[in-house]
């Protein structure tokens, strides 16, 4: 129900919108959805290849970044190394035998080459020196050695015992800074730890370094190890895409334990998914899902010189901005070009839509009575059919008014005269008839009796304008006809008929029997002085249902060579032609000689029993 009336609904402003007004209306909608999945997957796959790229740049500063900044870290590892393989500073710890005076000048010594490194060294916080060698000696000014138990309790010391040298995550120090170092054990000359060098860097030191590329520390870069730890962290993501780099290199970031995963909050990107993701010895990217600020860009370094890389996560959001702008442009560009298009499509239907409305103001004229209006022809071939056919319709209508015109004034001419014609024989019955009175009144009765057969002969022939009459009526015009030769013609007519007593209630056209009687009266002139005529009427079932009437005469028969087509005479070509006019090409009139002498004339007719089948033929619709 409510579907039938939502479509009624529809059709009906249909019906009440104009042309131009639908044709614009579907050029819009069709070039707004063409537009917008043109816009759409355009967007979907320069998105994507753009996207491709711009990791694929993304990931070559990385490895650019990488190898820079492991180039600076190599450089401390030689720097640790110096300090281990310097012969002097093996010796100065050597304590065993020396006095406290020994032992504070070697100390001096030691702190003297810590600090000449120092300055050599470009990128490090401090060096500082972890040994036993000076517990007895009094400290009188600060320098950076320190007993072995200021870091046998850290968690990275258990690990440096296997090794002679680690990268090893460190606590804050008093400036609130969080530091990576890097410790080295020294040997003394009988091969045993006499001492642990720690060179400290700061978190400030190493962005410093993998900030020569801005691009590289949008985002959040992690400084993983050879076994997938995550030392620490630089950078931080910004939900909202909005990254102030100043904010990012002043706030410090806790420095985590080897091993342990970074904050939880901030990222699932921690020790567990780069095992398990980033390929040994190989650089990649990766798009993570399930971020609370949206898809994260994970970008992994190849290894450097230590089997160190960088771990960089983008939110997606971040790096797609700029081409939101320009998406955002290009639909700009796109609804700008639609409006143009939509101006540039109205203006085209209205130069199309021109001539339909000049067709409609032309058929409004000829609804008025303006015959004489025509249209210019269209530069289109539909408009111009249209045109034409307005036009010869315009000029078919001129014609037919004309023929209108004239055909009521011969009817009214035909009327007057049909009025006038009336009133013709009604003065001649009556003259007639005073005729046959004062015929009677002398005597004259032959004379009184061919009176009364001419008005029988006159009134049955013109019956009333009728066409159509009984075949009674019919026979009783020949039978007055034939009395009224008789009395007049020399020699003695002898009139016969043979009439099937179903037909004579039929109708058939008037006045077809009278001449040819008068043809065999007037030019058949028998030999033996007695003029026969023979009237047989009888129907036919097979295969239609027809009256078939037969005249025949006695008389000296038709010329040689005659023919139908070619008579000049009025009454039988009058009869053959009202007799197809009105019953069809089927029936008509045949004249033929007999063998015993005499014309046979033969009539076919159509068997007409009622009023309602002979105005069924009158009308033409049988």
């Amino acid at each position: 129900m409510r579907k039938g009336r939502w479509s009624s609904f529809i059709n009906q402003k249909l019906q009440q919108s104009k042309l131009s007004t639908l044709m614009v209306t579907c050029f819009i909608a069709f070039n707004l959805l063409l537009v917008s999945v043109v816009v759409w997957l355009a967007y979907q796959s320069f998105s994507a290849v753009t996207f491709a790229e711009i990791s694929k740049a993304r990931l070559a500063l990385l490895n650019e970044s990488t190898r820079r900044g492991f180039d600076f870290i190599t450089g401390v590892t030689g720097t640790s190394y110096a300090l281990a393989s310097n012969r002097e500073l093996s010796s100065l710890l050597e304590t065993a035998d020396t006095g406290r005076l020994a032992q504070i000048h070697q100390r001096r010594e030691v702190s003297r080459i810590l600090d000449h490194t120092m300055v050599v060294s470009e990128g490090i916080t401090s060096i500082e020196l972890y040994t036993d060698a000076f517990n007895e000696v009094t400290v009188t000014m600060a320098d950076r050695i320190f007993p072995v138990d200021t870091i046998a309790h850290d968690s990275w010391f258990a690990t440096l015992e296997k090794a002679d040298a680690a990268w090893v995550p460190l606590r804050e120090n008093e400036s609130g800074q969080s530091l990576v170092g890097y410790a080295q054990r020294i040997f003394d000359s009988r091969g045993g730890t006499v001492a642990y060098v720690l060179i400290r860097l700061s978190r400030a030191d190493i962005v410093r370094r993998f900030a020569d590329v801005p691009m590289v520390l949008d985002g959040k870069v992690l400084l993983v190890d050879t076994a997938g730890n995550v030392v620490m962290q630089m950078g931080r993501v910004d939900p909202t895409g909005e990254n102030e780099r100043a904010d990012r290199r002043n706030e410090a970031s806790t420095v985590q334990e080897t091993g342990e995963a970074v904050n939880s909050s901030s990222s699932i990107i921690d020790s567990a998914w780069i095992q398990e993701h980033v390929q040994h010895g190989a650089d990649g990217y990766e798009v993570v899902s399930g971020q609370p600020g949206g898809a994260q860009l994970v970008l992994y370094s190849r290894p450097a010189m230590l089997q160190w890389r960088l771990v960089q996560t983008i939110p997606v959001y971040t790096l797609l901005s700029p081409l939101r702008q320009a998406g955002w442009q290009i639909l700009g560009i796109a609804v700008l070009g639609l409006l143009c298009s939509a101006v540039l499509a109205y203006l085209f239907v209205r130069q199309i839509i021109r001539p339909l409305r000049q067709l409609i103001k032309r058929m409004r004229q000829l609804e008025k009575g303006d015959f004489d209006t025509r249209v210019q022809l269209s530069f289109t071939e539909e408009y111009a059919h249209l045109a034409y056919g307005f036009n010869h319709m315009a000029s078919q209508l001129t014609t037919l008014m004309e023929q209108v015109k004239e055909e009521s004034r011969a009817k009214r001419e035909a009327q007057t005269g049909l009025l006038e014609a009336q009133i013709k024989p009604h003065f001649l019955y009556n003259t007639l008839d005073m005729i046959h009175w004062r015929a009677l009144d002398y005597e004259a009765k032959d004379i009184s009796r061919m009176i009364v057969q001419l008005s029988k002969l006159l009134r049955i022939g013109l019956s009333g304008g009728r066409l159509f009459i009984r075949v009674r009526d019919e026979l009783e015009h020949a039978r007055c006809y034939v009395n009224i030769q008789s009395e007049r013609l020399p020699f003695s007519i002898q009139y016969q008929e043979q009439i099937d007593p179903h037909i004579r209630g039929c109708y058939i056209p008037k006045i077809i029997l009278q001449p040819f009687i008068e043809n065999a009266v007037m030019h058949g002139h028998p030999e033996e002085g007695t003029l026969r005529i023979h009237v047989h009427m009888h129907e036919e079932v097979d295969p239609h249902e027809d009256i078939v009437i037969r005249i025949t005469d006695n008389g000296r028969g038709l010329p040689e060579g005659w023919k139908l087509e070619e008579t000049c005479g009025i009454g039988v070509r009058n009869v053959h032609q009202r007799i197809q006019l009105y019953c069809g090409k089927r029936y008509g009139v045949q004249l033929s000689d007999r063998e015993s002498g005499g014309v046979e004339v033969t009539i076919t007719l159509p068997r007409i029993e009622t009023d309602e089948q002979l105005n069924l033929w009158l009308d033409g619709e049988k």
